[in-house]
């Protein structure tokens, strides 16, 4: 017999082949996901900024303010997640002046390694923010 000894078989590479990339593209899939759902959430949080804004240009309360903006995103669960801020640049409600709505929702990060991947620590959540500002009508 001569040494190294050759195996001609290759039962079974396929599986071991298949299991080796199977693990990253379970990985890939589930990033995906994630950015998925943070991409919805973002959209949501974007739209809830818009309405809010709109809603407060037309002179409305400020706790209707932040009901309007809440309803405008409905995919979100807002107990303990979210906040809305309404706020006025200049300091004034007159018409003419600048309105802020700014928008905070923290959105679960469930798919494995995504925590490193956006630098949250040892946070299981993302923040995410939008604002918007229009003049008072």
């Amino acid at each position: 017999m001569k040494w190294p000894m050759r195996c001609r078989k290759d039962e079974g590479a396929s599986g071991v082949e298949f299991a080796l990339v199977a693990l990253i593209l379970v990985f890939l899939l589930f990033g995906i996901v994630q950015f998925g759902y943070l991409f919805f959430q973002w959209l949501e949080v974007t739209h809830a900024a818009r309405e809010g804004v709109r809603w407060a240009a037309l002179g409305n309360d400020e706790s209707d303010v932040i009901q309007r903006a809440q309803d405008a995103a409905p995919g979100l669960n807002w107990n303990g997640n979210g906040t809305v801020d309404v706020s006025y640049p200049d300091g004034s409600t007159s018409p003419g002046n600048p309105v802020r709505v700014a928008v905070t929702y923290n959105t679960p990060l469930f798919a494995p390694l995504m925590q490193n991947l956006f630098q949250v620590g040892n946070s299981s959540t993302f923040e995410l923010r939008s604002a918007a500002t229009q003049r008072i009508e």
